[in-house]
């Protein structure tokens, strides 16, 4: 089931919300929370029941190696830790990456395995770390009893489940057992209808209008097609803002209906297109990832302690090849590692003077946004051959040309770039040019939209010194300017249901 259907947003959420609140209000936390976990559940197979034992078998494992963990004394934690790593990444391993092994070996050696064409169940990337971090944690002695309700809530709570934000167990398990939970609070209701109602808006209006012309570039690429520089950015530009207004919004979605659920998730995107450096932008994108990271790889790698570039790098390295089985991805984790490595030595050379990014002026957002946006076209190339001609693209390799339309203002100026017919779906008519212009604009300048709704540090968790400062104050109240564009979001978002498209991050 996805968050932009129909089925979800007027059967789904209602019935769901409705018994949750009666449940506690007449049977109870505990009931509550087993309805949740259910109707969890059932959203998470709705979409293929078949993967809905899988789910709850690998619950009841990582519960069971759990319990053990925090119950036992002496070397034999460790093997369950083990036992539960390898049944975690097995998992993982072969459901996302055995057929790329295989590929991978027939391109090598010539040998013709069958590829299996492994279904990957939608999830399996973001539930995986959560498990992990708590049986890490539990092994570190930071797990206290867990009750299994309330475990199997913290794997399967539907805003989360299928992908992200990665919610830790110390942040989340605690909440349900908060008897604030049974008391109906109609501010963190409306504030959750509003940021559900505004990601909603970013994936079915922004997102999904922005989708057939990085479709129609990367696709042409993949045929073979020489595109000119326009016609390249035209397209590397819609998918860089069609990525972030899909992710951000869903993400946005998620912090919303935990909301009108009480309860608060962490915060995963904040304007990354603003950052001035890439250690910033890895700071402001795909938060609770880059935080799952630096505790359960960076920081056991070595850390800062010893080889902090080396370990820098095999992390972003393995980032790369988190987000999918290809070596287009592994290589777009090589281009952030080696970049992150640059930016480190650059700001260690500079550490004596002012801030780095300061010292970088007003090109260290230009520079850091051009980082991320060739790195981009390796994320969503089909092959490596396709990234590298749509590259060549971009730096003007197959010729620079304007749409004949632009001809007669153009020619005076630069009588050298010729003039011809663009791409279905590709031409940049005023229509395409002002949608990027827009939605570049907000994503980049406009303002912080959780803190532009009102949300403030009590309503995620645990929001870093920085993160808060990022938010609306506390006590921010509810304004009725902002409910209004919020139900003409929410309006005009369920207006586009009919042709929006799934999540992008559910292939990942």
């Amino acid at each position: 089931m996805r968050f932009n259907s129909y089925e979800f947003i007027f059967v789904f959420l209602p019935l769901t919300w409705l018994g949750w609140r009666l449940l506690l209000r007449w049977a109870g936390l505990r009931a509550g929370v087993g309805w949740l976990a259910l109707a969890s559940l059932v959203f998470y197979a709705r979409w293929d029941w078949r993967f809905a034992p899988l789910l709850v078998c690998s619950l009841v494992v990582n519960y069971g190696l759990g319990r053990l963990l925090t119950m036992t004394r002496g070397k034999r934690r460790f093997g369950y830790l083990l036992a539960g790593l390898i049944w975690n990444l097995g998992l993982l391993g072969y459901f996302k990456y055995w057929d790329f092994l295989i590929g991978t070996v027939n391109a090598l050696t010539g040998s013709g395995l069958e590829l299996e064409k492994i279904i990957l169940p939608l999830g399996i990337s973001f539930f995986t770390f959560q498990k992990i971090a708590f049986l890490v944690d539990a092994w570190r002695g930071r797990v206290k009893e867990v009750r299994f309700m309330d475990f199997a809530l913290f794997v399967m709570f539907f805003p989360q489940l299928i992908a992200g934000p990665i919610v830790h167990h110390s942040d989340f398990i605690p909440q349900i057992r908060e008897e604030e939970l049974l008391r109906f609070n109609g501010r963190r209701f409306s504030l959750g209808l509003l940021a559900f109602s505004a990601g909603l808006f970013q994936k079915c209006v922004v997102a999904d209008l922005l989708s057939p012309l990085a479709d129609s570039a990367f696709g042409l690429t993949a045929q073979g097609t020489h595109l000119r520089l326009l016609e390249g950015w035209t397209g590397v530009l819609a998918y860089t803002f069609q990525l972030f207004y899909d992710f951000a919004g869903y993400s946005h979605m998620a912090i919303g209906l935990a909301l009108m659920f009480g309860f608060r998730l962490p915060i995963n995107f904040l304007a990354p297109y603003t950052s001035r450096s890439l250690v910033e932008f890895w700071h402001r994108w795909h938060m609770t990832l880059s935080a799952f990271l630096r505790d359960y790889l960076y920081i056991p790698l070595g850390g800062n302690r010893t080889g902090h570039l080396r370990n820098l790098f095999i992390t972003l390295v393995l980032a790369g090849l988190w987000h999918g089985a290809g070596w287009t991805f592994v290589l777009w984790g090589v281009w952030h590692g080696l970049a992150l490595v640059v930016n480190h030595v650059w700001r260690a050379k500079h550490k004596a003077g002012p801030e780095p990014a300061k010292r970088a002026g007003a090109w260290a957002p230009v520079l850091t946004l051009a980082v991320v946006v060739f790195g981009w076209v390796l994320f969503r190339a089909h092959d490596l051959p396709t990234a590298w001609l749509f590259i060549q693209s971009m730096i003007g390799w197959h010729g620079i040309s304007v749409p004949i339309s632009w001809q007669s203002w153009v020619a005076p100026f630069a009588p050298v770039i010729r003039p011809r017919g663009f791409y279905p779906n590709l031409s940049p008519m005023p229509t395409t040019l002002i949608l990027l212009a827009i939605s570049g604009y907000l994503a980049i300048r406009g303002p912080r939209l959780l803190s532009w709704l009102g949300l403030s540090a009590d309503d995620v968790t645990p929001p870093a010194p920085w993160q808060a400062a990022e938010l609306a104050p506390k006590g921010t109240p509810l304004r009725l300017s902002r409910a209004i564009v919020g139900g003409l979001m929410l309006a005009l978002a369920i207006a586009a249901l009919a042709r929006s498209a799934p999540f992008l991050y559910f292939q990942f």
